[in-house]
């Protein structure tokens, strides 16, 4: 398989992600919070900050992207990107979760569930 998370199309980021999910007490919407600390685009490619307005989960020809990305600086330097995926209905929350299962299977990212509400 080729999932993979982008933030230029066509562009495998290879750090892996701290990832937040939240869902609402019907169960129909949620949020995905990505949080990346010195992913490889600020350090692999000509970065410019301006120039970043999305990011993408790509699997079997399929994709899910977001404008809601924020980059964080420390010293004048780049050192977090912050994304924000917002679904709406279940199909939207059902077709995350495909990528992540995808996304999971082929780099090994697992999943823990907070216990502590």
């Amino acid at each position: 398989m080729n999932t993979q998370i982008e933030f230029f199309e066509g562009i495998k980021e290879t750090t892996f992600p701290f990832v937040q999910l939240t869902k609402s007490k019907n169960k129909m919407t949620g949020t995905a919070t990505f949080l990346f600390v010195y992913p490889s685009i600020f350090t692999n490619y000509s970065f410019h900050s301006n120039t970043l307005n999305g990011m993408f989960l790509v699997w079997e020809k399929k994709k899910i992207q977001t404008n809601d990305v924020t980059i964080f600086f420390r010293n004048g330097q780049p050192f977090l990107i912050k994304s924000i995926f917002i679904f709406k209905n279940s199909q939207e929350w059902f077709n995350f979760l495909h990528f992540m299962k995808s996304y999971s299977k082929e780099t090994g990212l697992v999943f823990s569930e907070n216990n502590s509400i």
